[in-house]
C-alpha cells in the first residue's frame, strides 16, 4: 500500500460521507465493483494514472464508464480525488474503505491456512470460536496450502496464531540444531 495514512483518512471522509446518506453499503459494493474493473483493465488503470490526460476527462469517462452503477456519493468521492490528484490512491482508499466498513457492520476478517480444505463442520467449529472470542461476526479468508503439513494458522488483524506442523518442524530442527551434544 502507498500511504496508508493517507488512504486511510480518505476512506474515513468517505464512510463518513455514505453512513448517514444511508448509501454505506451501497457505495462499499460499488466500490469493489470499480476495482474488480480496474483490475481487469489495464488501460483504465493508465489512463487515470496519466499527467497526459486532464482531469475533466477522467471524470467523464468514469462517469460514462461507472456512472449508472454508483451511487451519486461514490462518484463525487472518485471525483474529489481526482481534483486532489489522489486518484492513484484509489485501490487503496477501496481497501482501507471495505475495512473500514466492515469493521462498522460488526464483522472481522480472519485468515485461515490449512494444508487441506476445511470439512463444514470444522468451518463452522472454528467461525464460531472466532466469533466468540472476537465478538463479532466473522468472514473467513481460507487457503489451503499442502507446505503446512498438517495444523492450521489463523490471521487476525496483526496478529498470526500457528499452530501449522510446518512451523513446529521448523522450531523443532532449530532447536536441534543448538542442541549441545553431550558425549
Amino acid at each position: 500500500m502507498r500511504d496508508r495514512k493517507v488512504a486511510g483518512r480518505y476512506a474515513e471522509a468517505l464512510l463518513r460521507t455514505a453512513k448517514p446518506a444511508g448509501t454505506l453499503v451501497a457505495c462499499a459494493e460499488s466500490y469493489a465493483g470499480v476495482l474488480e474493473v480496474m483490475a481487469a483493465s489495464r488501460e483504465l488503470v493508465i489512463f487515470l494514472d496519466s499527467p497526459q490526460v486532464r482531469e475533466q476527462e477522467k471524470k467523464e469517462v468514469l462517469k460514462k464508464v461507472f456512472g449508472p452503477h454508483l451511487e451519486p456519493v461514490l462518484l463525487d468521492f472518485f471525483n474529489l480525488l481526482l481534483d486532489r490528484n489522489r486518484i492513484e490512491l484509489l485501490r487503496d482508499i477501496g481497501t482501507v474503505f471495505a475495512e473500514l466498513v466492515e469493521a462498522d457492520q460488526g464483522l472481522v476478517r480472519v485468515g485461515v491456512v490449512t494444508a487441506i480444505a476445511l470439512p463444514a463442520d470444522l468451518e463452522t467449529k472454528l467461525r464460531d470460536k472466532l466469533a466468540h472470542v472476537t465478538g463479532k461476526s466473522v468472514i473467513l479468508d481460507k487457503k489451503v496450502d499442502p507446505a503446512v503439513i498438517g495444523g492450521v494458522r489463523v490471521t487476525l488483524g496483526d496478529r498470526v496464531i500457528d499452530g501449522t506442523v510446518r512451523t513446529n518442524l521448523d522450531r523443532l530442527r532449530k532447536t536441534l540444531a543448538t542442541a549441545q551434544v553431550r558425549g
